[in-house]
């Protein structure tokens, strides 16, 4: 076998060189092999089909069968209050008011106001009351008041309009001299008193909490005078203007605002008397420029205001006065109690207008100084019950050329008053309680007390160092409504010491007050009530003023309807 391979290798390699020296030559090998053929292995498995679903086994688990004990409690739920009110009541515009007191002297009040409108608010409110009776022992003390007020409001989309107007007619007598009306004269004892002032305002607002420039633009006029129409001349009269605005813008948690105006004084006495020595006489013009930038900062229990307040007081010696402005409070036990501190002031343009409105008995000539407030105050206030609410602080007051009243000598016999400066210092604590009972009762107490001490007067004339008011009103079944206030003023200076020779100290005492007032009303329906007002329960003729007593128990009756 071997000899046959051999010889088949070499016949294979003679045909390729033969073929490759020429191609036209064929040849034919033939040879023989020996080839193994493997025997086959016969299956003997029979075909069958394979199912490929396999069967779940079943299973069964014991049940454990346990019996729990179960109690059931039923906690009893009080029935709910529903008070039906129904959704417009029907209003009734205005009302009618009079009255008579045990001295002769008329009430009647007058109120008007627009009904329910979504663009437009307006109404008049008029109101007199006068006293013929006289007080025994001094001049007549007879007096008519007469003010009105008329106001509007009227709304656009994003925009607010709003004016009002107030008149003021005023007269008295300057009764606090003894005995020697007759001789003095009564008509030189009468005085009246006129005023008009009249404001408009514009402002814009918007009813979502967005980043808007919030501004108020206002502007006002007053006159005041004293009106004696045989004497012009000797008549006080004061002339006020302002013009300001107000602005206010809120990022996120912080609220920036503004202050800016400007306002005007004018009053002039005698100015074209020549009868009446030139330094008595008044053209006297005043202007204040005040700026007052606030930002206020607030989180979930604390709030910090911090700003400046700054005024240009022209006058003829020009007072540029910084006040810083502070106050932060901080909130403790949900808001239960509230502790604060802070520091305020500012510039008050005192006018002829101010004063008299403060003590009508005061001279028609007096001198204008502004009065600078300077104020740091720290308390907590806080609702010890849904019922119950408090305040307590401490402050120190500095008041620079803090208007004063002492009895004239120049124009008067000590019944009228002129007008002294000085700086007083106030070092004192107030606290004030308030309980509240849903809308059938709720009762006020403030007590002040102050220590006040002066650079240059001999004390803060009338000022009371202590000041107890306390006031309450009680609801019985919408029918009948009580009201009541008691004052007490203990401390407080008189000027007439002055013009005393004794040295006795007690001669600077106004004395104690002690003043009552109780007011009775019956509501027969929602149109019709009968009032009673009792003035000066104690019947005490205390004295307001010095040698001004005050007259004793009044009584006060009336009806009121609406219409």
């Amino acid at each position: 076998m071997e000899n046959k391979g051999i010889k088949y290798i070499l016949g294979c390699f003679a045909l390729l060189v033969s073929f490759s020296g020429s191609t036209q030559e064929v040849w034919e090998i033939i040879a023989t092999a020996n080839r193994t053929i493997t025997q086959g292995v016969r299956i003997t498995d029979k075909p069958a089909i394979i199912d490929t679903v396999v069967p779940i086994p079943n299973i069964n688990y014991p049940l454990l069968s346990r019996s729990m004990r179960t109690e059931i409690s039923i906690e009893q739920i009080e029935a709910s209050k529903i008070r039906i009110v129904e959704t417009l009541e029907k209003l009734y515009p205005g009302y009618i008011r009079v009255g008579i007191d045990n001295y002769k002297g008329p009430l009647a009040e007058f109120y008007y106001n627009s009904e329910r409108n979504r663009r437009m608010n307006y109404g008049v409110h008029l109101k007199h009351n006068s006293f013929f009776g006289d007080i025994k022992d001094y001049a007549p003390a007879s007096f008519d008041n007469t003010t009105g007020h008329v106001f509007g409001e009227f709304f656009t989309t994003r925009h607010k309009f709003d004016a009002d107007l107030d008149y003021l007619n005023h007269g008295y007598h300057f009764y606090g001299i003894r005995d020697t009306a007759d001789v003095i004269g009564k008509d030189s004892l009468r005085n009246r008193v006129q005023g008009i002032q009249g404001s408009f305002r514009f402002s814009n607002f918007t009813t979502k909490d967005s980043l808007k420039l919030l501004y108020t633009v206002r502007t006002s006029y007053g006159f005041f005078h004293e009106f004696d129409p045989k004497n012009l001349d000797m008549a006080g009269r004061n002339s006020t203007f302002v013009i300001g605005a107000d602005f206010a813008y809120k990022q996120k948690k912080t609220i920036y605002s503004g202050e800016f105006d400007i306002r005007y004084n004018n009053y002039k006495f005698a100015y074209l008397n020549n009868a009446v020595p030139l330094d008595l006489t008044h053209n006297d013009n005043n202007t204040i420029i005040h700026i007052k930038p606030v930002v206020t900062s607030y989180g979930d229990k604390w709030k910090i205001i911090y700003g400046v307040d700054l005024n240009f007081d022209i006058d003829n010696q020009p007072v540029f006065k910084v006040i810083p402005v502070l106050e932060a409070k901080y909130s403790l036990f949900n808001n239960m109690i509230i502790p604060y501190v802070g520091i305020d002031g500012g510039l008050q343009q005192n006018t002829f207008k101010t004063l008299n409105r403060q003590n009508e008995f005061i001279s028609s000539e007096i001198d204008l100084l502004n009065t600078k407030v300077f104020n740091v105050y720290a308390g907590v206030k806080g609702t010890l019950s849904k019922k119950l609410s408090f305040n307590l602080n401490v402050h120190s007051t500095t008041s620079s050329d803090m208007a004063l009243f002492v009895n004239d000598t120049i124009w008067s016999d000590l019944y009228r008053f002129d007008v002294v400066y000085d700086k007083v210092n106030a070092l004192g604590v107030t606290g004030s309680i308030s309980y509240q009972a849903g809308e059938k009762l709720k009762v006020d107490a403030i007590v002040s007390y102050n220590k006040f001490a002066t650079e240059k007067e001999v004390h803060a004339w009338n000022l009371a160092p202590l000041d107890i008011k306390l006031k309450g009103s009680y609801n019985l079944y919408d029918k009948i409504y009580i009201k009541s206030d008691l004052t007490f003023l203990s401390g407080r200076k008189s000027p007439g010491g002055l013009f005393s020779t004794e040295d006795d100290p007690e001669k600077f005492e106004l004395g104690f007050v002690a003043d009552a007032n109780l007011h009775l009303e019956y509501r027969l329906n929602t149109r019709f009530s009968a009032f009673l007002q009792f003035n000066n329960l104690a019947a005490q003729k205390y004295f307001r003023w010095n040698q001004y007593q005050v007259q004793g128990f009044q009584v006060l009756g009336g009806v009121t309807f609406g219409f």
